[in-house]
């Protein structure tokens, strides 16, 4: 089913299916935009025959609506002021999974600010079943259902995406390590079928790839979550631990180490080791751990994204390449941001190439500031942490780093504290070793040991809904990035 972008009366539907032409029925399809089989039609007409009510009733229904970005779908939907009603059609009854589909719906609807009124029907028998709020799930007569759909208050939406950001629901292991621990959270479709196949996977070792954004880190924590029921684990991460790090290892016991202390593997023995950024990890520390891998029988999990690096040296790594060299190794490649909105996305990849600027058709939730003093920068920025805005600053170098020290703001956390993690508003600065070549590319001057563009990339995808940028001394880049943010307005103007 492809989502009905506009609410249909049931009676409508049937009667379109019933009574017009095939070739016609096809074609009021096509200009909705949607799709429909025919077993669905016969299934959902055969729940509403069950309804004794006025035909005034039947109307206000989304079809087949999916939160954009997540993938999550729902069969039949109608919004009230005060509840939601939400019916999933089936052809026979699996009642773990119904009742699972239905606490998941809850989830995301919750966050609607209404009450949920859920049920499932079932074809083959016609029967109905509802999920309390004690997560009941039980048969029930459709008068029930009939009172609920007669006694709300119907509300009106334009465009069902208003409603919905996909942000509100993703948990990060470190920024929110309480609900994580707790699996208050849903794994997307692809992540699910991703984590199935590797429960069932034999393979020694096996690579989580993703873009920043597409829950790399959360599948590979999920992962670590589950075999840490039945078995010892440890995970791996290629850098310093942050605080979400830290409340994982010390208030619900997980075995989390820094990449320098790796060899402590040797004494936790663990049967299963989780890697996560394994882009960063060194040549020597993989060789090292792949022995050790093969050597005590073990599993090996990695999570990598091979253009998400920090330093010069790390482009020569080729980790991914070591790993695909193994005899016994399996890759499973996250394709779809969920992290990222859609208008954030767009707005990262015209930043880094002016050409795509063109895709960046809501700015809403970008800033951009300039100061011809970095002093000036720092004060606004400090300011701008205590409304809430995350800092991310450089990491600074001990040796010839002079070009990042005059980016620098001194304020919250650099790049490499920040790997993994999310937040809702993120604020960078754009200095002046940055500038744009003749193609339109992003490009620095004066690489040293840190790349400055790397880092950039790394900061400004971590943001979830707003992202801040203050362009200091650089006003030929200021000049380039807006004229190509305004030519992309005035396109959209006229249409």
């Amino acid at each position: 089913m492809r989502f009905l972008k506009k609410p249909m009366d049931l009676n409508s539907l049937i009667s379109s299916y019933n009574f017009l032409a095939k070739e016609t029925f096809n074609e009021l399809l096509s200009f909705f935009d949607f799709d429909l089989r025919k077993d669905e039609i016969e299934q959902i007409s055969k729940f509403i025959a069950n309804l004794t009510i006025e035909n005034k009733y039947f109307g206000y229904f989304y079809l087949g609506y999916k939160i954009p970005q997540i993938d999550k779908e729902f069969d039949l939907l109608r919004f009230g002021e005060n509840y939601i009603l939400n019916v999933e059609i089936k052809s026979i009854l699996k009642i773990d999974d119904a009742k699972a589909q239905l606490i998941k719906n809850r989830y995301y609807l919750t966050s609607l600010g209404k009450k949920i009124k859920s049920f499932t029907y079932v074809a083959e028998d016609n029967s109905l079943y509802q999920l309390d709020d004690d997560d009941n799930f039980q048969q029930i007569d459709f008068g029930v259902f009939e009172k609920l759909l007669t006694s709300q208050k119907v509300e009106h939406h334009s465009n069902l995406d208003d409603l919905f950001d996909p942000s509100d629901y993703l948990v990060s292991p470190f920024n929110d390590s309480e609900r994580f621990n707790i699996g208050s959270y849903f794994l997307t479709k692809q992540q699910q079928q991703f984590k199935n196949a590797i429960l069932k996977s034999s393979a020694k070792f096996k690579i989580i790839e993703g873009l920043p954004g597409t829950g790399k880190t959360l599948l590979l924590y999920d992962l670590a979550k589950e075999f840490k029921k039945d078995h010892e684990i440890v995970i791996i991460h290629t850098g310093t631990l942050n605080t979400g790090h830290l409340i994982l290892n010390q208030q619900y016991k997980w075995n989390i180490i820094p990449i320098k202390a790796c060899k402590r593997i040797e004494e936790i023995k663990p049967q299963y080791i989780f890697v996560d950024e394994t882009q960063r990890m060194r040549p020597y520390q993989l060789d090292y751990l792949i022995k050790y891998v093969i050597e005590n029988d073990i599993f090996c999990i990695f999570s990598i994204d091979p253009k998400q690096i920090l330093s010069i040296q790390e482009w020569d790594y080729d980790n991914k390449g070591t790993l695909m060299n193994l005899d016994d190794c399996e890759v499973y490649k996250l394709s779809k941001k969920i992290r990222t909105n859609k208008e954030l996305g767009a707005f990262i990849k015209g930043l880094f190439n002016l050409n795509h600027m063109k895709h960046c058709n809501n700015t809403d939730n970008i800033s951009i500031h300039y100061f011809d003093d970095i002093d000036r920068a720092r004060g606004f920025a400090e300011g701008l942490e205590i409304e809430g805005w995350q800092v991310i600053d450089y990491t600074g170098e001990n040796w010839n780093g002079y070009i990042i020290e005059r980016m620098r703001l001194y304020r919250g956390l650099n790049a490499h504290g920040v790997l993994g993690q999310e937040f809702d508003k993120v604020l960078v600065l754009v200095g002046s070793t940055f500038y744009y070549d003749e193609d339109g590319g992003l490009a620095v001057k004066g690489k040293n040991h840190y790349d400055p563009e790397r880092m950039l990339y790394q900061s400004v995808t971590r943001a979830r809904k707003q992202i801040m940028l203050l362009i200091v001394n650089n006003p030929e880049f200021m000049t380039e990035l807006i004229n190509a943010l305004n030519k992309k307005k005035k396109q959209l103007s006229y249409k």
